[in-house]
C-alpha cells in the first residue's frame, strides 16, 4: 500500500478495500508498521475514524466485531472503547482474538 495520506486516510482506504473485517495487527502490517509497536495506535486511530465517517462519509460506519475467548467462547461485547482485553473474565484465560474492524453502509 503506497504511504500517500495520513494515517487515518490510509487506514480509511484499507477499509474500503478489504473483502473482510480487520484486525489492528494486519491494519498496521498492511500499512507497513510494526504491529507489536503500532497496534495500541491503531485502535486510537479507528476511535477517532468512526466518529469522522459518522459525520463526513453520509451512509457509512465502522462497525467492530468484538474479541472473544478462543478457549470459553466468551464474547466481550460491553467495552467502551477498542481494544484488546488482556485475560477473559469468564475462565482466565489468554487466548483472545482480537476485534476486528469494516467499514459498510448502515
Amino acid at each position: 500500500m503506497s504511504a500517500e495520506g495520513t494515517i487515518r486516510e490510509r487506514i480509511l482506504k484499507l477499509l474500503l478495500q478489504s473483502s473482510r473485517p480487520l484486525s489492528a495487527a494486519e491494519i498496521a502490517t498492511e500499512l507497513g508498521l510494526d504491529p507489536r509497536r503500532a497496534e495500541r495506535d491503531i485502535y486510537e486511530h479507528l476511535r477517532h475514524l468512526a466518529k469522522t465517517v459518522k459525520r463526513r462519509v453520509p451512509g457509512y460506519r465502522i462497525y467492530m466485531v468484538p474479541p472473544t475467548c478462543l478457549s470459553c467462547g466468551y464474547v466481550f461485547s460491553n467495552l467502551d472503547k477498542p481494544r484488546k482485553p488482556s485475560k477473559c473474565p469468564r475462565c482466565r484465560s489468554q487466548r483472545i482474538a482480537p476485534p476486528r474492524f469494516y467499514l459498510s453502509r448502515e
